[in-house]
């Protein structure tokens, strides 16, 4: 029940938070997993790290397509480039999807591209913690969440210049501070509680185990 209250805003991903319930159907064609790398789209997603013209084919390709057939996309670029992170990135730039752009992320998130830093203090019933991260080439940002007594009374996204460690706070481990946060968003949710626009791009804190 928790999971899927979390599953349904965006904020994690079938799967995460040490749950295996939820498996997602692999497509045929380009998003086989046992379709060998090879062929011209092998190719294509080679030359995106050096060939800006390759990189643009990519995505304008990518925005063509409907949500279902962009998923495989960004499926197949994470099985056939040898470095997919520039690409992946290229796909999230142009993504308006919030559910995509939540699993772009995490795959990005799978190949060391996305650094992420969490600053807790307190305990589930009363604290607050800072989760920032960064892309590649892009200014980091931070979720800040503070809660009283086992509820969140606060919840924004801040920009570099705004982020702020507080006094009392110190750095953990992330998936120490998902374990706490990712039960405290669920019960936020589920009492009605909103949450800031681009909470989403966060989801991969909450799919660390």
């Amino acid at each position: 029940m928790e999971y899927m209250y979390l599953q349904q805003r965006g904020l994690v991903e079938p799967g995460s938070v040490g749950y295996s319930g939820a498996v997602e159907r692999q497509r045929p064609g380009i998003a086989s997993a046992n379709r060998p790398r090879s062929g011209s789209f092998a190719t294509l997603i080679d030359q995106v790290l050096d060939d800006d013209s390759a990189l643009d084919a990519l995505t304008f390709a990518y925005a063509e397509l409907e949500e279902p057939d962009r998923r495989a996309l960004a499926h197949a670029v994470l099985q056939d480039a040898q470095n997919p992170t520039q690409a992946l990135l290229a796909l999230l730039a142009i993504e308006e999807s919030p559910t995509l752009r939540q699993r772009l992320i995490g795959l990005i998130g799978r190949q060391g591209g996305l650094d992420q830093r969490a600053f807790f203090e307190g305990t589930e019933a009363q604290g607050a913690a800072l989760l920032i991260q960064s892309l590649p080439g892009r200014e980091p940002e931070g979720l800040r969440i503070a809660w009283k007594e086992s509820k969140i009374h606060l919840i924004e996204i801040e920009s570099r210049t705004d982020m702020e460690v507080c006094e009392g706070t110190s750095a953990v481990a992330v998936a120490e501070a998902a374990e706490t946060l990712a039960r405290l968003l669920w019960q936020h949710i589920r009492s009605g509680g909103e949450l800031p626009p681009g909470a989403e791009r966060f989801a991969w804190f909450l799919s660390v185990r």
